[in-house]
């Protein structure tokens, strides 16, 4: 027989087509919103009939709750993915989660390690070669296809025709039903101000030409919001949505850069609208393929620069993220953070970043804890994570000691919670006995401050102001400098930046004292290269400047550049003016001093002068 024999042959009612179902079974039905919903009303119009039967699931958007009380010893359902639909019964013991990593699932089904009597998909119309397609769902469905005793296949010619790996032969299922509907549609919500403040800090992460992984969930998603200004962005993700359509017309989203099947977005499913299902249908830049191949991470490190984009529940002050908020209580599972990762890690130029609210949605607890919640499941390890972000800015913990990343946590963690993390840091050891943190309860912070410029060389330079975790930056500017370079500075020798000094000079109030200094380098591993300090105090109402340029980066403008912002900081805050002491000598100082306008100058001591200058009103 020709396959369109085959085809006719194999037509049956849902009724007629589920009644293959036995007592006892293991029932694969298709993923979040490809599920085959008409063969899924038709198994539990059976319910009665059927005893123990086992409904498997990658993702459910919980269309059908095979939990009701109305199934039980009817249906179990088992899930590889703790969602919204199933977290509940899974916590009440009335569905089972096998935990395990993405790219593993398919040969799970392949080796018969579980077997799969029945598989429930959705595919679209056959062309004219007998082919259907998997369309938003391929994931591991089309391993459970290809490995499942009995295949039934709801065909709804709403189900795109998507390209990659998604299309099966009539010939390889067993029944078809012939039932159109609107797919079912989900919508990540708009992010909320939150959202939108983490979305602004990891988008400084990410850098034009990068391939993103987009983790699963509103939060990793809203930062596509704010990638409007990158070119060239490439996508090899687990799951993609309405979101990237417009990335993608606006020139954002190119994979023009790719190493890794330039040009084409690799995704293995689909969550999203009428108007994403449309845009999908023959779309050759996007290659739907198995999971075992999308997750797998030595597939994922042929990306070059390849940054993986995850959510967390929980993140200790070592770096050690969870997904599950209540210790032993299930919330998602591994999903596919821990395989992005690991692919991003061997990636060159990769990078992992976690996204993470600072607090819960009632605002009573923090997100970043000084230890995980007992039996909460470590989904990355502490040598797994690079960036974690919150609303309050950026922790950067790869290679840094355990100090380091406590230090850097506890800064992005809620204003609220800072000085009893710091605490418990000090019960554990993890930070100096007398470390301190000024000002831990407010968010004081001025982002607004921060600024990119260019040194006369072509040096690109990011002005930012001075942070409580640039200890240690601090520490390497001062001993990285000429021993001429720090007498001008402070007008003796001095030989040590204790942590003990150092502390002092980066926890300000942002007030009375200021500093901003000049970086080079990425987010994380940048260099200090100057700095410029003003201090309220002085009699005059003036505050008194200090400017340190390292000598490398000495006659390129830094010190001008510094001062300008410094002013305009300011000026902003109420100060009148600023005041220096200067040796005599000191032309380059004199000389940048000098860019704010007519200045007094008094002789303190032989050889050393006090200048100042008021702001023009």
């Amino acid at each position: 027989m020709n396959w369109r024999e085959i085809y006719q042959t194999r037509l049956q009612t849902p009724g007629r087509a589920l009644r293959v179902v036995k007592r006892g079974q293991r029932v694969f039905v298709g993923t979040a919103c490809a599920e085959p919903r008409a063969l899924v009303k038709a198994l539990l119009k059976r319910a009665d009939d059927l005893h123990d039967v086992e409904i498997l699931h990658f993702v459910t958007l919980g269309q059908a709750d095979f939990t009701d009380t109305r199934f039980d010893r009817r249906f179990r359902h088992n899930t590889f993915f703790v969602g919204p639909a199933t977290r509940e019964a899974v916590r009440e013991a009335k569905a089972d989660y096998t935990p395990i990593f993405m790219h593993q699932i398919g040969p799970l089904f392949r080796r018969r390690e579980l077997e799969l009597d029945v598989a429930l998909i959705q595919v679209s119309p056959p062309d004219d070669h007998g082919f259907v397609s998997l369309g938003i769902g391929v994931d591991v469905v089309r391993s459970a296809a290809e490995s499942a005793r009995h295949v039934i296949a709801q065909v709804n010619r709403h189900m795109p025709r998507t390209l990659g790996n998604s299309f099966l032969h009539v010939r390889a299922i067993h029944a078809f039903v012939e039932h159109d509907e609107p797919l079912t549609e989900f919508m990540y919500p708009e992010p909320d101000e939150v959202g939108r403040k983490i979305g602004e800090h990891a988008a400084k992460l990410i850098s034009d030409g990068d391939t993103l992984h987009i983790g699963y969930g509103h939060i990793a998603y809203g930062v596509l919001h704010h990638l409007g200004s990158k070119r060239d962005l490439g996508l090899h993700t687990e799951v993609v949505s309405d979101a990237v359509i417009d990335l993608i017309e606006e020139g954002v989203i190119t994979g023009a850069r790719k190493t890794l099947l330039p040009g084409r977005i690799v995704c293995s499913f689909c969550i999203g609208s009428r108007r994403m299902y449309k845009y999908l249908d023959m779309n050759p830049s996007f290659l739907f393929l198995p999971s075992e191949q999308v997750y797998n991470p030595l597939e994922i490190a042929k990306n070059d620069r390849m940054v993986s984009i995850g959510t967390a529940q929980e993140v200790d002050l070592t770096g050690q993220v969870s997904s599950e908020p209540a210790g032993y209580q299930f919330y998602s599972g591994i999903g596919g953070r821990l395989d992005f990762i690991r692919g991003a890690a061997m990636s060159r130029g990769g990078r992992a970043i976690m996204v993470v609210p600072s607090t819960d949605k009632t605002g009573q607890k923090s997100r970043i804890v000084h230890r995980l919640a007992e039996g909460a499941g470590v989904v990355a390890t502490r040598g797994d994570v690079d960036y974690v972000v919150t609303e309050y800015g950026i922790a950067f913990l790869h290679g840094r000691t355990i100090r380091e990343r406590a230090m850097a946590l506890i800064n992005i963690a809620h204003p609220r919670f800072r000085q009893e993390l710091l605490k418990k840091a000090k019960e554990k050891a993890y930070v100096y006995p007398d470390q301190i943190l000024l000002h831990a309860e407010q968010d004081l912070y001025p982002q607004w401050a921060e600024s990119e410029e260019v040194a006369k060389d072509g040096l690109p330079i990011h002005i930012r102001p001075i942070k409580p975790t640039d200890e240690v930056l601090m520490q390497e500017f001062f001993y990285s400098q000429s021993d001429e370079t720090i007498y001008n500075r402070y007008f003796r020798p001095v030989r040590a930046l204790p942590h003990v000094t150092a502390q002092g000079l980066v926890n300000l109030d942002y007030t009375q004292r200021m500093a901003l200094v000049a970086t080079t380098g990425p987010i994380g591993k940048e260099k200090i290269i100057g700095i410029g300090y003003y201090s309220l105090g002085d009699e005059s109402g003036l505050a008194e400047v200090a400017y340190t340029i390292h000598d490398e980066f000495q006659g390129l403008g830094l010190g001008t550049i510094l001062q300008d912002h410094l002013t305009a900081y300011a000026r902003k805050k109420g100060v009148p003016g600023f005041w220096a002491l200067s040796f005599g000598s000191n032309k380059a100082m004199l000389s940048v001093f000098g860019k704010l306008g007519p200045y007094s100058k008094k002789v303190i001591e032989p050889g050393i002068w006090r200048v100042e200058h008021y702001f023009a009103s």
